[in-house]
C-alpha cells in the first residue's frame, strides 16, 4: 500500500470509528459546562520553558479568579503568581497562563482558584475555592550540556498515546516532549482541546514535563483551529520558532496544509504558500543566526516530510522553501510524521541530513523518536512495542 492511499484510507474510515472514539471524553467533560460544583476541566500544563521562567497553563469548567502558589519542600508557600496584564490580573475566565520565574531550578506548585458567580463594574462576587494537587516540575536545567527530548506525532485522538509511549522512551530524563502533528483529527470547540489534549498530556507528564504542539496540517482545519494558540504558549505568537538545548539547536517549522491554497475545501480561507516563504526567509535566518552557531547539533522538526512522502502540494511546496537553506546549513536531521508509515533515511544524494519520519495513529504502527544529546547526539527511531527501527550516532 503506498503512503498516499494509507492515510486516504485511515481518513476514510474516521467517519465511523472517528465518533466511536471522541463520544466517551465528551460526554465526560459535557456535564462539566452545567455542572453545580467548580471544578478543574484539566490539570495544569507546562509551555513556553526558556532560560528565565516556564509558563504554567490551566483551565476551569466555570469562570473563575486563580493563582499559582509556590510551596517549599514542606509545602509552605513562598510566592503567590497572578497573570497580570495591564495592571489588571486575570479574572471572570476559565483560561489562565501564570509565567513562574524558576531561577533555573525545579519547584513545586499548586493552583488555587474560586468561582466568579457576578462580575460587574462594582461588585464582585465569589463562589467556594478550590486547590489542585501539588505538582514538582521536571524541567531542563539550562546550563546543563545535556538534553533528552521525546516526539510523538500523528496521534489523530488516540488519547491513551501519550502516556503508553511516554513510559516507553528510555532516555535517562525527558527534557522537553514534541508533538509533531495531527494531533486532531480536526479542532471544532475548545472541548476538542481539552478533552483530546490537555487531560490526557496533563495526567500522561505534561503538568511536570513541558511540551510543544507542533502544527500538523489536520490542527488547520475546524471553526476553532484559529483559536488554537490562545490555549498554549507559543514564543513570539508564532507556530514556527526555535531555541537551545544543552548543545542542540531545535528548529520547528509550521508546514502548512498539504493540498493548494485554491482546493474548493478550504472555501478561499487560506494561504498557506505565503506563510511557508515567510518560514523561509525566517529559517535562513535563524540556521545563520549565533546562537545556533554556538550549538553541536540542528535538529529540524516539521510535520509533512519533504523526501520520502507523497507528491502533492503541500510536501513539494515544504521542499522548494525548506531543503536547499537545509541542505547548505549542514543540519543533522529533518524529522516528520504524517505519512501513517515510518521511515529512517540516511544522508543520500537528495538530502545530507537524516530524514526520519514517525508513523501512524493506531496500535502496532505507532512510533516514537528519542533524542539524547550528551557528549554525542543520539537518535532513535521507536515502535510501540519499544523495538529500534534504526538510530545514528553523531560525535
Amino acid at each position: 500500500m503506498t503512503m498516499k492511499s494509507n492515510r486516504r484510507n485511515f481518513f476514510k474510515a474516521i467517519g465511523t470509528i472517528g465518533i466511536t472514539s471522541t463520544l466517551a471524553p465528551l460526554a465526560t467533560y459535557a456535564k462539566d459546562p452545567q455542572a453545580n460544583e467548580f471544578g478543574f476541566s484539566s490539570e495544569p500544563y507546562l509551555q513556553n520553558n526558556n532560560a528565565k521562567d516556564v509558563t504554567v497553563i490551566v483551565t476551569f469548567n466555570k469562570p473563575a479568579f486563580a493563582h499559582l502558589e509556590i510551596l517549599d519542600h514542606n509545602n509552605q508557600v513562598l510566592n503567590i503568581i497572578y497573570e497580570v496584564q495591564d495592571g489588571m490580573r486575570n479574572a471572570n475566565t476559565d483560561l489562565f497562563k501564570f509565567k513562574v520565574p524558576h531561577g533555573n531550578k525545579n519547584f513545586k506548585y499548586r493552583i488555587i482558584a474560586k468561582e466568579v458567580l457576578k462580575f460587574e463594574a462594582y461588585k464582585i462576587e465569589y463562589g467556594p475555592t478550590i486547590q489542585s494537587e501539588i505538582y514538582e516540575t521536571k524541567l531542563s536545567i539550562h546550563d546543563d550540556r545535556e538534553a533528552h527530548i521525546l516526539i510523538l506525532n500523528d496521534i489523530h485522538e488516540n488519547t491513551s498515546t501519550y502516556s503508553e509511549l511516554y513510559k516507553l522512551n528510555t532516555m535517562p530524563r525527558t527534557d522537553l516532549v514534541l508533538l509533531n502533528g495531527d494531533i486532531f483529527h480536526y479542532v471544532n470547540s475548545k472541548f476538542d482541546l481539552i478533552n483530546k489534549l490537555n487531560q490526557p498530556i496533563s495526567k500522561a507528564f505534561a503538568s511536570h514535563i513541558p511540551f510543544v504542539l507542533v502544527r500538523g496540517n489536520h490542527e488547520t482545519r475546524g471553526p476553532f483551529a484559529r483559536e488554537l494558540k490562545n490555549y498554549y504558549d507559543f514564543p513570539n505568537n508564532k507556530f514556527y520558532q526555535s531555541f537551545s538545548l544543552g548543545k542542540l539547536f531545535i528548529v520547528i517549522l509550521d508546514g502548512g496544509e498539504d493540498k493548494p491554497d485554491d482546493h474548493q475545501v478550504y472555501g478561499q480561507t487560506v494561504d498557506y504558500d505565503h506563510y511557508r516563504l515567510e518560514q523561509k526567509e525566517w529559517l535562513t535566518k535563524v540556521l545563520q543566526s549565533k546562537e545556533r552557531k554556538k550549538a553541536k547539533h540542528t535538529i529540524i522538526v516539521n510535520h509533512i516530510p519533504w523526501f520520502h512522502s507523497d507528491d502533492w502540494h503541500g510536501t513539494l511546496h515544504n521542499r522548494e522553501c525548506f531543503h536547499e537553506i537545509v541542505q547548505k546549513a549542514k543540519v543533522d536531521a529533518v524529522i516528520s510524521g504524517h505519512t501513517h508509515e515510518y521511515g529512517f533515511y540516511p544522508p543520500a544524494n537528495d538530502h545530507n541530513y537524516y530524514v526520519i519520519i514517525g508513523g501512524g495513529p493506531k496500535a502496532g504502527s505507532r512510533t516514537f523518536v528519542e533524542i539524547s544529546s550528551t557528549h554525542v547526539l543520539t537518535v532513535n527511531l521507536k515502535k510501540d512495542d519499544n523495538t529500534l527501527i534504526n538510530t545514528f550516532t553523531r560525535g
